[in-house]
């Protein structure tokens, strides 16, 4: 009679759920390193085919301010950092297609609660990217959207 032998029915319950979370009993969602806020600027800034000095260009108004936003982008991308206001990442949209939502989702919320991100653009479901054959993208691995898939390439 095994029940007795491993206590009570919540320390049953108990058991069988940590069996079940474990990792290793669900090789095909294999846990991917976590995709950061920073990260996820990166992404989609590269995906939008723009250099830091570029995507700085489109935020200021004046060449005097150059630096300052050349800076200030290389701040918000450096690992560990996150923006402290939601005007910040707001005005950030004037440089780069990305979606603010992903971003604070990555930067406030639990680890199982964050979107599923592709690796190679950044995209998501709420902001996907063009595949090339003028459709939406699609996942194609757990990480991995159709349109960095092919090719390697990297999609805008």
């Amino acid at each position: 009679m095994i029940a007795p032998l491993l206590g009570s029915a919540p320390a049953r319950r108990r058991m069988s759920r940590a069996l079940v979370l474990q990792p290793s009993l669900w090789p095909d969602l294999a846990e991917t390193p976590r995709i950061t806020p920073s990260d996820y600027l990166r992404l989609r800034r590269v995906a939008a085919r723009l250099t830091i000095a570029e995507a700085a260009d489109r935020l200021i108004d004046s060449r005097a301010d150059h630096r300052r936003a050349v800076e200030f982008l290389r701040r918000l991308e450096t690992p560990g950092r996150t923006a402290l206001y939601r005007s910040t990442i707001a005005h950030l949209l004037q440089a780069f297609p990305f979606d603010p939502d992903v971003y604070w989702q990555l930067a406030e919320e639990p680890l199982h609660r964050h979107p599923r991100i592709c690796r190679g653009c950044g995209c998501s479901a709420h902001d996907r990217c063009a595949d090339g054959e003028g459709g939406a993208c699609h996942w194609i691995e757990q990480d991995r959207c159709s349109a960095c898939s092919q090719g390697g390439r990297t999609c805008a």
